[in-house]
């Protein structure tokens, strides 16, 4: 197949992802202008993929989102002309770009979706009867907060992406592994060298955001206090999205111990920036990133195993390439071949899939259930 052509489109009541025009090509300022999380990168800077922010749309399956996040629901018509801190309850955020989604966002109808190959919406970002006029670009939609609407694909789209990264490559339409943080091996390691124009510090311990409840985080728990003894620097998240970049290339490790279970977004995003990522892979739902070698329980492994990469440079460098190869493998090359290939079925029908009224009918019950 020739060179795919990509579109990520996202609605302007989106509360997360980048701010800025489909004119915007340098990877960096997308990612910088995000409002909280790296998000899908790799298809703009390792894809060449546009990116779009569309105006919210009256269609009831373009009003998903109303019931993805309801307790801030009521507030995302705000982001049209608001940044994200201004939406109650999230005061403490800070958004990358200084202008509200609305700024760019321009009405669906007036792009031809025929020109791309691949089109991966943000929820439900384009209506059922805009997507079913171009029955040659393959559409797929990713619902913002993971486990919803994953099950199959619906509103006429040909792929539902569930945001896991199992290293699964799927064959035909439907449900395909696709995580949120898409990236390869050096993506972020990348951007970040062109950014700061040079190479990484590789000194002291990341902490992992959900080690600790503080929002924002402005301390070392007590529990990291022996990392801290043991003459290791502690680096803490920072709210705004360069910033916090700038500290995870920097560091040496990237650690988690207590705290909540997480999706690992967060660890994929450290291992593309060339930090070795070290935790309890029983909290990670993306567990396949915590290589064997980097798996601890407590904090008494977590410092002996710190230790010893000090003492054995060549350790680390080895454990560092082979966390970035496993990355590689689930969050870049398989996601993309499940994506290619699902276009190759597509494409190969006789004739183009038809979305019943009975199709409809049972999406909008679906739609019904959501939370």
């Amino acid at each position: 197949m020739n060179k795919l052509k990509i579109a990520l489109v996202k609605q302007e009541v989106y509360q997360d992802l980048y701010v800025c025009p489909v004119t915007e090509k340098d990877p960096g300022q997308i990612l910088f202008s995000s409002m909280g999380r790296v998000g899908p990168i790799a298809l703009m800077s390792d894809l060449n993929a546009d990116f779009y922010i569309v105006k919210e749309e009256s269609n009831k399956e373009t009003r998903i989102y109303q019931k993805v996040i309801p307790h801030i629901a009521p507030y995302l018509h705000l982001l049209k002309t608001e940044t994200l801190d201004k939406i109650p309850g999230q005061e403490f955020k800070s958004p990358g770009s200084p202008y509200p989604n609305g700024k760019y966002a321009v009405s669906c109808y007036t792009i031809d979706w025929g020109q791309y190959d691949i089109v991966i919406s943000i929820n439900i970002s384009l209506p059922t009867q805009l997507i079913l006029k171009y029955p040659q670009t393959l559409f797929a939609y990713m619902i913002g907060e993971a486990n919803m609407a994953t099950g199959k694909a619906r509103f006429g789209y040909d792929a539902t992406l569930n945001q896991m990264a199992r290293g699964r490559i799927s064959h035909k339409c439907g449900a395909i592994d696709f995580p949120y943080t898409f990236v390869a091996k050096d993506t972020l390691e990348k951007i970040m060298q062109q950014y700061l124009g040079r190479p990484s510090a590789r000194k002291g311990i990341f902490m992992e955001i959900n080690s600790t409840t503080e929002r924002p985080v402005t301390r070392i728990p007590d529990h990291f206090q022996p990392l801290a003894d043991a003459g290791y620097e502690i680096i803490l998240h920072q709210q705004k999205i360069a910033d916090n970049l700038k500290n995870i290339y920097d560091a040496k490790y990237f650690v988690k111990m207590g705290g909540r279970s997480i999706r690992g977004n967060s660890v994929a995003e450290a291992v593309s920036l060339g930090t070795l990522a070290i935790m309890n892979r029983d909290e990670v739902i993306h567990h396949e990133l915590i290589i064997d070698e980097c798996n601890v329980k407590t904090m008494d492994e977590m410092i002996s195993l710190i230790n010893r990469l000090e003492n054995d440079p060549e350790l680390y460098r080895t454990l560092q390439q082979k966390q970035r190869q496993v990355l590689h493998t689930y969050f870049f090359d398989a996601p993309l071949q499940s994506l290619i290939n699902c276009l190759k079925e597509k494409r190969g029908l006789s004739k183009p899939r038809t979305y019943s009224r009975w199709n409809r009918l049972f999406d909008n019950l679906y739609f019904l259930k959501l939370r």
